[in-house]
């Protein structure tokens, strides 16, 4: 019975959720590329490569998804090719759960990379990730994950975005890393899994969020750590730049989401 594993970990992908559909849409001008322009690169890359293509439309919240010949090889059978969703959850809840709060992790990072450069750069970045995903035989697979941004409007917002999900084959020299993005222009690695996140904020600042996400406003946690309030609300404002939020309950959200906030 397949477990729809993102339901462990909602909350970093309702984050993604309302940084994507917070963007406003109604002034809608002439993305660089169409839709009907990128369903067909979706189409060619699940062709060309058998690779499974999934096209995600933020502003119609709908996603569109070209089963290649991975599909097969998985077992995997969408219900169906356009849904009202911008989460391929019926592939997702194979995904092995730690794989998935990593992908989710990356995700975020890679959404406030792409918001910070110009449209036109947006192409060139790409975010890789290994993925475990179960197969009809209910055992775990490697799959290469790769997320592009295709096409923003003119105000900047992100609209379509494209995931391509391909075998990783048991063969020398096809390793894929277990995250990282990636400028493909230059070949600059951007940020990557292996410890980054984690060193996002400084020691005093997951102090802070600690005892914030513990109910304590600014006097007390100043009182705790013999600190002046204008030093804890100094920390407080670089937790939410950081984290790219703007209020403590959604940086304890994003910390409890990606692993950053421990329990004592």
């Amino acid at each position: 019975m397949a477990i729809n594993n993102h339901q462990n970990n909602p909350q970093i992908r309702e984050l993604l959720d309302i940084k994507l559909f917070s963007q406003p849409f109604s002034d809608f001008s002439q993305p660089v590329l169409q839709l009907d322009d990128c369903k067909s690169i979706a189409r060619l890359y699940a062709k060309l490569e058998n690779t499974i293509s999934v096209l995600s439309d933020m502003e119609a919240r709908k996603s569109f998804i070209y089963p290649g010949g991975l599909a097969q090889q998985l077992g995997f059978e969408p219900g169906q090719t356009e849904i009202n969703s911008i989460w391929e959850d019926d592939l997702l809840s194979r995904v092995h759960p730690e794989d998935l709060q990593k992908k989710y992790r990356l995700e975020f990072n890679f959404f406030k990379l792409i918001k910070s450069v110009e449209p036109n750069e947006r192409l060139n970045y790409n975010l890789i990730t290994k993925l475990r995903i179960r197969n009809s035989e209910n055992k775990y697979q490697l799959i290469r994950h790769r997320l592009l941004y295709l096409s923003s409007t003119e105000q900047g917002n992100v609209w379509l975005a494209l995931c391509l999900y391909n075998m990783v084959y048991d063969h020398p020299g096809f390793e894929v890393p277990e995250g990282v993005i990636i400028n493909t222009s230059t070949g600059e690695i951007i940020d990557s899994e292996e410890g980054r996140f984690e060193d996002i904020l400084s020691a005093r600042e997951g102090q802070i969020l600690q005892l914030i996400n513990l109910g304590q406003r600014s006097k007390e946690i100043a009182g705790k750590l013999s600190l002046s309030i204008h030093t804890v609300n100094r920390h407080r404002q670089n937790i939410f730049q950081k984290l790219n939020v703007s209020n403590a309950m959604e940086a304890c959200r994003v910390a409890k989401a990606t692993g950053l906030l421990h329990h004592p």
